[in-house]
């Protein structure tokens, strides 16, 4: 028997979530009610817990340039650029601004190395720091990703989830995810990048809506499967829907599955998954950096999106068992 998906009302949906239960807090009343009704106690879901973040080293250089000639070299913009690093050392320097000193650096230093006022050393030396640091582009990105506060906590529980009502900060959050992207793509062409970018992108991500989003989506696949666990205990043939009995008890179910359920969680857990897909579509090349260096995206999109199809497909074949062997309409 197929189950007919109901898009909730607004009415329904805020009649249930008030001003202050999360989604979550719906699924666990949602099993709750399924055991006030059955001699069957609620279930609770696996315990959840944070990732390992494997943390990318800053990349180290042999390569020196004397203050001396930055003096000689005045008339090279880089050197204004290097000088401006070398004031931050001792300093907090964040990763990302790493990350753009080294492509201002890259973009910066051949016009240096053509300039005829440039000593042939240093001329040596940037040729030398620019192929370094191109090597090691995807290593400073990485260092970024598992480094910097905004970044480094984007795999993280939180205990904000996303809300029943679409969230604005949707959009918002994959715009941040693409100006990522756009420079994990091009870092083997660093000529081309704007890294001027970087900042705006991570002001945006530091809303934690990707970490809301993860959370959101672990915690409903965890009460799917334990809400499942808890209705497998319950003897439909030889009791609830035993054949020529009373299907009052059955009704009573079939219109909290339906209250619930088919009304609140499903078309969120829809919402879930759309914002999974789009957000794994554009973090794609930035997991493909992570594949390419040996380094383990700690987002892991994707297990956690076909974790909760799964548990969704399992709860909802459990129901379909049920509404068959009840003979009874699903709505």
């Amino acid at each position: 028997m197929r189950l007919v998906k109901r898009i909730a009302s607004t009415l329904i949906l805020f009649t249930l979530a008030g001003c202050s239960k999360q989604p979550s807090d719906i699924a666990v009343e949602y099993q709750q009610r399924l055991a006030s009704v059955t001699d069957i106690e609620v279930v609770l879901p696996a315990p959840l817990y944070n990732p390992e973040v494997q943390k990318v080293p800053l990349p180290t250089s042999e390569l020196t340039i004397s203050m001396l000639d930055i003096a000689t070299a005045g008339h090279c913009k880089v050197t204004n650029l290097i000088a401006a690093q070398n004031n931050q050392l001792g300093k907090v320097s964040y990763p990302s601004e790493r990350l753009k000193y080294t492509i201002l650096f890259i973009q910066q230093a051949p016009h240096c190395i053509q300039h005829p006022n440039t000593s042939d050393e240093l001329k040596q030396t940037f040729t030398q720091a620019i192929q370094e640091k191109k090597q090691q582009l995807p290593l400073y990105f990485l260092h970024m990703m598992t480094f910097e506060r905004e970044l480094a906590s984007l795999s993280l529980l939180i205990a904000e989830e996303v809300p029943l009502e679409s969230p604005a900060a949707h959009s918002n959050m994959l715009e941040a995810v693409n100006e990522l992207a756009e420079l994990a793509i091009h870092l083997d062409t660093p000529e081309n990048l704007n890294p001027v970018t970087l900042t705006p992108a991570l002001k945006v991500l530091s809303q934690r809506f990707i970490s809301s989003l993860v959370t959101s989506v672990r915690k409903q696949a965890q009460l799917n499967n334990a809400t499942t666990r808890q209705l497998k205990q319950l003897r439909l043939r030889d009791d609830i829907c035993k054949s020529g009995g009373n299907k009052k008890q059955a009704k009573i179910i079939s219109n909290i599955f339906n209250k619930y359920y088919l009304s609140v969680l499903q078309p969120y857990q829809a919402v879930l998954s759309r914002s999974m897909e789009e957000l794994i579509a554009a973090w794609q090349p930035i997991h493909l950096l992570y594949q390419n260096n040996n380094v383990a995206d700690p987002l892991t999109l994707q297990q956690h999106l076909d974790n909760l199809k799964d548990s969704a497909k399992a709860h909802v074949k459990w129901w379909q068992k049920f509404y068959e062997l009840c003979e009874i309409p699903p709505v």
